[in-house]
C-alpha cells in the first residue's frame, strides 16, 4: 500500500514578532522623514513669498514711472484712498479700505500678470459682500465703481497688496503694514505712504520661519511672539495663526 505525504505549503503567514519589526521600522522611517516634508513644503512657501515680494517691487517702481501718472503710490488703506464719483467718494474710510488693493492697480496696469496666488495663509481668493468691485482707472488716477456707488465688497480675508500712509506712533506688530522698523530700530517716516504685502492667518510656524528667512538672524522675534523688526511684520499668534505684513517699499 502507497502512503500519501502532505506536501508542506509553500505560501506560510509572517510570525507575529515579524510583522512588530516591520511595523516599528516603518514608523522609525516615518518619523524621520515626514518632518523634513514638512520642512520642505514650508521653504517652498517661504521662497514663494520672497519670488512675490520681488516681482512686486518691480511692478510698483514700473508703476510710478509710467507716463501719466503722479508718480506716487495710490493708498488703498486709511485716509486719503483716490476715488471718483460721489457715492464712492462718500462712503467710510474704512468700506474704501475694504474693497481697494494695490493689487488690482498693478493689474489694471499691466504691471502683473495675474492675480497674487500664494501658498502660505489664508487660501480665501475671492471678496465677500456684494455689488460691483472697485476698479483702478489711471486716467483719472483713481478708483471707481461702475456705475458709482458705496463700496460693498470687502478683501480683507484675501492675500493681498495694500498701502497707506506710515503710522510710526505704533509697534509694526500693531500697524498692520502701516509702520515697520526695517533696521530693527527705527520707524517709517509719518509723511511715507507704505506698500506691504498682507497674508492672513499664516500658521505660527511658518510666520517665524518667513520673519526668520527675510529679517536675517538678528531680527528674528523669539517664536511665538510678536515680530516688531524687519521687513515682516504681525501680531503674536493667536489660535495658532497670525496676519502677517511683509515690507515691499515706501515712497
Amino acid at each position: 500500500m502507497k502512503t500519501h505525504r502532505t506536501k508542506p505549503s509553500s505560501t506560510q503567514g509572517y510570525s507575529l514578532l515579524e510583522l512588530v519589526l516591520v511595523l516599528a521600522i516603518v514608523s522609525v522611517l516615518v518619523g524621520l522623514l515626514l518632518p523634513k516634508g514638512f520642512d520642505a513644503l514650508r521653504n517652498a512657501r517661504i521662497q514663494q513669498v520672497q519670488k512675490t515680494i520681488d516681482t512686486l517691487k518691480t511692478a510698483i517702481t514700473d508703476f510710478i514711472s509710467m507716463p501719466g501718472g503722479n508718480g506716487s503710490i495710490p493708498r488703498t488703506e486709511g485716509t486719503g484712498v483716490p476715488c471718483a464719483g460721489a457715492a464712492l467718494t462718500g462712503a467710510t474710510d474704512s468700506a474704501k479700505g475694504n474693497g481697494a488693493r494695490l493689487d488690482t492697480v498693478l493689474l489694471a496696469t499691466g504691471k502683473i500678470e495675474r492675480p497674487i496666488n500664494l501658498r502660505m495663509g489664508s487660501q480665501f481668493f475671492a471678496s465677500s459682500g456684494t455689488g460691483n468691485e472697485m476698479t483702478w482707472s489711471q486716467s483719472q488716477q483713481a478708483f471707481v465703481v461702475t456705475p458709482d456707488a458705496a463700496p460693498l465688497r470687502n478683501w480683507s480675508a484675501v492675500t493681498r497688496v495694500e498701502a497707506r500712509t506710515a503710522n510710526p506712533a505704533q509697534a509694526p506688530s500693531a500697524a498692520q503694514g502701516a509702520n515697520f522698523r526695517l533696521d530693527g530700530l527705527t520707524d517709517i517716516n509719518a509723511n511715507y505712504v507704505v506698500a506691504y504685502l498682507v497674508i492672513p492667518a499664516v500658521p505660527a510656524k511658518d510666520a517665524y520661519e518667513l520673519a526668520r528667512a527675510m529679517n536675517g538672524a538678528q531680527l528674528t522675534p523669539a517664536e511665538g511672539t510678536a515680530c516688531d523688526t524687519g521687513v515682516v511684520a504681525y501680531a503674536a499668534p493667536a489660535a495658532g495663526v497670525t496676519d502677517v505684513y511683509v515690507y515691499i517699499t515706501s515712497l
